[in-house]
């Protein structure tokens, strides 16, 4: 199927290329046609006769109607050459063309397919709940209340997972134009928009900021790139020993934010994959208690992408993960 839709976008750049060589072929042809017809002007100062008159304008003649024939003949030639070499630039360009269009049919059919398993395992076990209580003759409240309780627990994941996949789609929507803010106010909002969840799990949050540092940036990319940064840093940092560093390196040339926590770490064979769609390591960073669908990062990852910055990892099993924002001045 692939190689069809290659094979028909070849051949209509063939189609055109073969067109435009024709036409040109044509114009070329008509051009020395007009100039091999166009009358010698009359020699005053020279008087021949008839017979050298008439032998000079036939073997002109001559000559004309041979130019005309090696003319057709090379141009048949050319345009033979620009065929072979057409269709061979042809499937070239259409395998170009069609390379990023394949991917993100790819990608997408992918990434149903990955929200669809998501999204059925909660539906399956709210029916299944539900299914069991149904049966029972006798239903007490405790009972009713854990089936609740339950309930509760799978919605809260089905949200959270529709709320991931619209943010996924909205940072592949147009960006504002980039603005000059305060570092600080940046991290300092992220900071006070997770402070309770880090509370609640007892995970330290410690961070130096430079003051009155400003950067121009896309403030609402930059500071939802850093909220998934920072709450991926503390669902992975242990429990009451947890601790996640935030601090900020100016260089010459960019502006560095470095989110770092003392979590299980990432493998470098995870690190390849962290920032796909539904990727989650496999290893000790998955054994905590920290639970999502794997799509914070690849979040984060599309929108700096978006916005020509990049994302760096350092990371060791045992050892933490580091993640760096590099945003160029």
């Amino acid at each position: 199927m692939k190689q069809q839709r290659v094979k028909r976008l070849a051949l209509s750049y063939l189609a055109v290329i073969m067109t435009l060589s024709l036409v040109f072929s044509v114009i070329i042809y008509a051009v020395t046609s007009t100039q091999l017809n166009r009358e010698l002007p009359p020699d005053d100062h020279i008087k021949q006769s008839a017979d050298i008159e008439y032998q000079f304008h036939h073997r002109l003649e001559r000559r004309d109607n041979e130019t005309r024939e090696m003319m057709v003949i090379s141009l048949i030639a050319l345009n033979g050459v620009m065929l072979a070499f057409g269709y061979w630039l042809s499937l070239v360009l259409a395998r170009r063309t069609l390379a990023p269009i394949e991917r993100s049919i790819e990608q997408q059919a992918q990434f149903v397919s990955n929200a669809s398993h998501e999204l059925r395992t909660p539906l399956a076990a709210l029916l299944l709940s539900n299914e069991i209580a149904m049966r029972k003759r006798v239903l007490t409240d405790e009972k009713a209340r854990q089936v609740l309780s339950q309930n509760v627990e799978e919605i809260k994941k089905l949200t959270n997972l529709s709320n991931s996949l619209l943010d996924l789609a909205k940072s592949e929507n147009a960006l504002n134009d980039p603005e000059s803010i305060d570092i600080s106010e940046i991290i300092k909002e992220v900071i006070r928009q997770y402070s309770q969840v880090a509370k609640a799990k007892q995970v330290k949050i410690f961070h130096d900021i430079p003051d009155g540092q400003k950067v121009t940036l896309q403030v609402n990319a930059a500071r939802q790139i850093l909220s998934i940064l920072v709450d991926n840093a503390i669902k992975y940092a242990p429990q009451k020993v947890g601790e996640v560093k935030i601090w900020v390196r100016l260089n010459k040339n960019s502006v560095e934010f470095i989110v770092k926590d003392n979590g299980p770490g990432i493998s470098s064979n995870d690190q390849k994959h962290i920032f796909e769609r539904f990727y989650r390591a496999d290893a000790a960073r998955t054994r905590t208690d920290a639970s999502g669908y794997g799509l914070g990062l690849a979040i984060a990852k599309t929108l700096a992408d978006r916005c020509g910055y990049t994302i760096r990892i350092k990371s060791k099993p045992s050892a933490g993960a580091e993640f760096i924002l590099v945003i160029p001045n």
